[in-house]
């Protein structure tokens, strides 16, 4: 089909063309070049010109006699006919596999699947990014399926039990009515899964996981998460340089060891010693070794859900060292180890300190290719994982991102990376994925859907069924310490609240495909949140605007977003008569939400709602919650219904968030509110009233 003709400049490289019919960005392209070879290109980027559209196209080559992709060494010829590339062309030219893990289709084709080799998955590593309900898990998921029916073992970090579901077959109508296309049916895989937890009541087919607790001395000393003074720590390396380095003991034994040592600071130690022993997953002889997690065909999942981060850690530290032993001695095969939200394991210095567990995952990623054990990252905050760790996975996978840090470690990582594709990871569509390292080529890709049941919150759900929400909580950043640096006035007190927000994740259609945007109202004042020049900036009158009727709603949101306008201008656009809408806006004028100048109206409502849906607040949440008082919702579930009817979206998911905030008391009675996140004093809060909180 033709889509257009090349103009202005070219080289053999890239060149322009003004569209002529339906094209996208990322779409391929066909075009002769001077020595009539049928070259493939891609979109880059659209724009309009004054009344053209031009696309920007990315040469990819030809194919030469020998099978070789080769790029044309003449500049295209102006005037040249662009086609779209029919999927034979793009199958030829990209070389695309007909075998191996099938993740979905190419974007906009219903024939051209997308497999990735299992070999590089292992010997390469994997990192699979974007942000919270894009769909992360779920196209772990297909992987982890085609894991199993290819019988190749992996073993999966599991923090929020989300992977249990394997055991079965999809039965969700919605996507069951899909699965033609891409080619599967429902299945599930109770034989094929072992579900490790900690659980004392562990659910029907789950296994107790256990550690050994026959440690060595360095062993012990690495898992430790706490800070130890200088005298503390020759306590422990003369104790390593005393015995031999593979020698093992439990921590009891550890302890009388410990004993033996004549320096005062050996009863800290052994304070600190008490922490490993409280954790309970430690155990001498019935323990789960890496012969029970890995074996031919099986898939492992480590249920770490309910258990706190410190002692999550260590159990990756412990579980991914026995591993890789193991692995490096040839005792158990091949396989993929999969880490779900891979910040909290390997976080980025500056981000969260360092993990117990960072330091064996960095060197997984750099020397397990060559013992066959593949590494597979997930987390939505790019940014937040350790550099050194992102750098080493060939193979990346991005769902949509929007958080600019995230971004930019993501161009930082991706080889070839172009602001088509910045733009296009930005705005990807929810089950849409960005498929790097397959082939030389990124690849958009339509995730196929999966065989067996996700577990995952759903990515959205329709807005008129009532489902408890969420609840998620901001960590601090500003900590108690620094209050007291920050403040230089005499306090009475100072205490931290948890203030609350609604986190609405709208899906819109548009013509350019599906969308979502993340909206955030205050849980107390029904005000829309958003965060600029940071600081948490609020709307002032959204009460007022829900309450209105449809039609007042459309007038005064009409004005708000165009700005003044006469009666005639209001009527066509809103198709009100003017009889109507001359008691609309008398109405409103009594409310003191629009004023009359003139013959013109000219709302006094000061929203700027594309402010708000381009400055959402940081996607940057977790489940639990550092030591704080939740201050009670306001805004019901059932009040956010009337704020959506604003936007008006095709599907909504809540989530109920918590804002940490400092409440400063000064011995002259005043109250200051701030920001926990950013060490800013919030002015809107300030103002309020937080009596009740000061007990």
């Amino acid at each position: 089909m033709l889509v257009g003709r090349i103009v202005g400049k070219t080289s053999p490289e890239s060149f322009r063309f003004e569209v002529s019919d339906i094209i996208r960005k990322m779409d391929f392209i066909a075009v002769r070049d001077p020595e009539r070879h049928m070259v493939l290109g891609r979109i880059d980027d659209i724009f309009q010109k004054e009344d053209r559209a031009i696309a920007e196209v990315t040469v990819i080559g030809y194919k030469d006699n020998r099978g070789l992709v080769q790029r044309p060494r003449m500049p295209f010829k102006p005037g040249s006919m662009v086609y779209s590339a029919d999927d034979a062309l793009i199958k030829r030219v990209l070389n695309l596999k007909q075998s191996g893990f099938y993740i979905g289709l190419l974007k906009n084709s219903e024939s051209l699947k997308v497999h990735m080799s299992p070999k590089k998955l292992i010997t390469k590593h994997l990192a699979v990014l974007s942000k919270t309900g894009m769909g992360k898990s779920y196209f772990i998921g297909v992987m982890l399926e085609e894991f199993l029916e290819n019988n190749i073992p992996a073993v999966v970090i599991d923090p929020h039990g989300e992977y249990s579901s394997l055991v079965e077959p999809n039965k969700k109508r919605e996507e069951i009515k899909y699965m033609e296309r891409y080619g599967v049916k429902p299945k599930g895989y109770k034989k094929d899964l072992q579900i490790f937890s900690l659980e004392k009541n562990l659910s029907q087919g789950m296994k107790k996981l256990k550690l050994n607790g026959n440690l060595t001395p360095k062993e012990i000393f690495e898992m430790l998460p706490f800070r130890l003074t200088s005298s503390q720590l020759n306590i422990i390396y003369s104790i390593v340089r005393e015995t031999e380095d593979q020698k093992r003991f439990t921590i009891e034994e550890l302890k009388k060891e410990i004993l033996k040592s004549k320096s005062r600071a050996k009863w800290n130690v052994l304070t600190v010693l008490d922490y490993l022993t409280g954790t309970k997953i430690f155990d001498k002889s019935k323990y789960v070794k890496p012969e029970d997690l890995v074996k031919p065909g099986k898939l492992t999942i480590i249920n770490l859900k309910g258990i706190e981060p410190d002692v999550q850690q260590l159990l990756v530290y412990k579980i991914t060292k026995d591993l890789f032993s193991s692995r490096k001695k040839k005792k158990i095969p091949a396989f993929l180890l999969v880490v779900e939200e891979a910040h909290n394991f390997c976080p980025e210095r500056g981000f969260g300190g360092q993990a117990v567990s960072s330091g064996i995952l960095r060197t997984i990623a750099s020397e397990g290719r060559k013992f066959g054990m593949g590494l597979a990252v997930i987390s939505q905050r790019a940014a937040r994982v350790e550099k050194s760790v992102l750098s080493q996975c060939n193979t990346q996978v991005f769902l949509r991102v929007t958080n600019p840090n995230d971004i930019k470690t993501i161009m930082d990582s991706v080889e070839g990376a172009t602001k088509g594709i910045e733009s296009e990871i930005k705005s990807l569509p929810v089950g849409t994925g960005l498929v790097v390292g397959v082939i030389e080529q990124p690849l958009l890709v339509d995730i196929r859907i999966r065989r067996t049941n996700h577990a995952g919150a759903a990515i959205l759900t329709d807005k008129k069924k009532e489902k408890e929400p969420d609840k998620l909580f901001y960590f601090p950043k500003f900590l108690e310490l620094d209050v007291k640096k920050s403040i230089k006035k005499k306090l009475e007190q100072f205490k931290l609240i948890y203030y609350p927000m609604w986190r609405l994740s709208c899906k819109f259609s548009t013509k350019e495909g599906e969308k979502i945007d993340d909206i955030f109202l205050d849980g107390i004042t029904g005000e829309l949140v958003y965060f600029q020049d940071n600081m948490l900036k609020r709307t002032s009158g959204m009460p007022e605007v829900v309450g209105l009727s449809r039609k007042e709603k459309a007038v005064l949101l009409y004005l708000t977003s165009y700005g003044i306008s006469t009666m005639g201008e209001i009527s066509k656009k809103l198709k009100i008569n003017e009889n109507r809408l001359s008691k609309i806006i008398e109405s409103l004028g009594k409310k003191d939400l629009i004023m009359e100048r003139g013959n013109e109206y000219q709302s006094l409502l000061k929203i700027n709602f594309e402010d708000i849906v381009k400055n959402p607040l940081e996607d940057d949440t977790v489940d639990y919650k550092h030591t704080g008082q939740l201050v009670d919702f306001k805004v019901s579930e059932k009040d956010t219904n009337k704020v959506l009817d604003i936007f008006n979206p095709d599907m909504v998911d809540r989530k109920k968030l918590y804002y940490p905030f400092w409440l400063i008391f000064y011995d002259d009675g005043r109250v200051d509110v701030v920001d926990a996140l950013t060490g800013e004093r919030d002015d809107y809060l300030s103002e309020g009233s937080f009596e009740e909180l000061a007990i």
